[in-house]
């Protein structure tokens, strides 16, 4: 059975029985490889791609095991997807253009659940991705110098990016295209980019989460620039021990809750739990943050083959942030996918 088939089989069987509809490029995109404007019917065989004259011809090339019908309007795309639907009750992960249409039934959840468990196909691609940024991270202590702004270096970041056939994503935390967040920016943990400029002593957050056909990478490595102070240097040795703890427990029938109270029980020994703001993690494929999220109280377990980020941080205002990230492939003990060094790097 191929990877396309198993795709339909899991959104199928999530489903019951009903029909299930994508209206999103994203799960388009999981089922046949197509991402573009339009809808999917996911049936046992194929998947049915329902777009019009401006993405026809690349759906026909793209899409895998699929049959592309070809309507003449975006407004039209709706009305054949109910016509092809049938009388059934149909699950949808995006109703706004079918809410008159009592026949259709909001349940992103039947993708979310489809999607959680990587195939090999998908972390092969995952794997490109953080090897990618693993390239990227070797290139950060010569960018890093004193007077140089944020968004020059994060310049460099994207042409290093765009010539490994890497694109950005774009997600809900921030409007930049990556986070590289020098000395008190780095307290905020989605910070944009600014004209402030790299000063020595600096600690700097660079968290980078690139795309390669599709599928994400994300990590974050915290560099200094020169020398810094004996309290930044405390704090990112009790960072890295809670990553380096909670790393541990990723692994196949771990509950997240366990996870993310591993960092929180690591930091308060420092006295920094305060300071760390944000669940540990969450998943990673198709979207930067995907099932399951790695977060306080969470029963949920983690099951083979999810791939997932574990990423403390603490955010001391006015100072630094530091944080340290590396997407994770789950199993009978963690496979660690970015793999640059996680030892204090002085740059500048």
């Amino acid at each position: 059975m191929t990877v396309y088939a198993e795709r339909r089989k899991k959104a199928l069987a999530l489903a019951k029985g009903s029909p299930v509809v994508a209206m999103t490029g994203a799960n388009m995109f999981y089922l046949t490889d197509f991402w573009g404007g339009g809808a999917a019917i996911v049936e046992p065989e194929k998947t049915v791609v329902v777009t019009t004259p401006l993405e026809a011809d690349r759906a026909e090339e793209l899409a895998h095991e699929a049959e592309v019908v070809t309507v003449k309007r975006w407004d039209d795309v709706a009305r054949q997807v109910g016509r092809l639907s049938g009388r059934a009750e149909a699950l949808v992960d995006d109703d706004r253009q079918l809410r008159a249409d009592a026949r259709f039934k909001l349940r992103p959840d039947v993708f979310q659940g489809a999607r959680r468990v990587k195939d090999e196909a998908e972390i092969v691609r995952i794997a490109r991705a953080c090897k990618g940024l693993d390239s990227i991270f070797e290139e950060m202590p010569r960018l890093l110098k004193p007077g140089r702004t944020e968004w020059e270096v994060a310049a460099d970041v994207m042409k290093i990016a765009t010539a490994d056939e890497l694109v950005p994503p774009s997600f809900d935390g921030a409007l930049s295209p990556l986070i590289l967040a020098s000395g008190p920016n780095g307290a905020l943990p989605h910070s944009d980019l600014t004209r402030r400029r790299l000063k020595s002593g600096d600690m700097v957050v660079v968290d980078i989460f690139f795309r390669y056909l599709g599928y994400h990478s994300d990590a974050t490595r915290t560099f200094a620039v020169g020398r810094p102070n004996a309290e930044a240097k405390k704090d990112y040795s009790a960072v890295l021990e809670s990553q380096l703890e909670s790393l541990r427990l990723v692994k196949t029938g771990a509950r997240c809750g366990d996870v993310h109270q591993k960092v929180v029980s690591t930091l308060q020994k420092s006295g920094l739990a305060e300071y760390f703001i944000h669940s540990t993690g969450h998943g990673v494929g198709i979207d930067i943050h995907e099932e399951p999220g790695i977060r306080s109280g969470s029963e949920t377990v983690l099951q083979e083959n999810e791939v997932v980020t574990d990423e403390p941080g603490i955010y001391k205002a006015g100072k630094y942030g530091i944080r340290i990230e590396d997407t994770v492939r789950v199993g009978s003990k963690p496979t660690v996918m970015t793999r640059y060094t996680k030892e204090l790097v002085t740059a500048g």
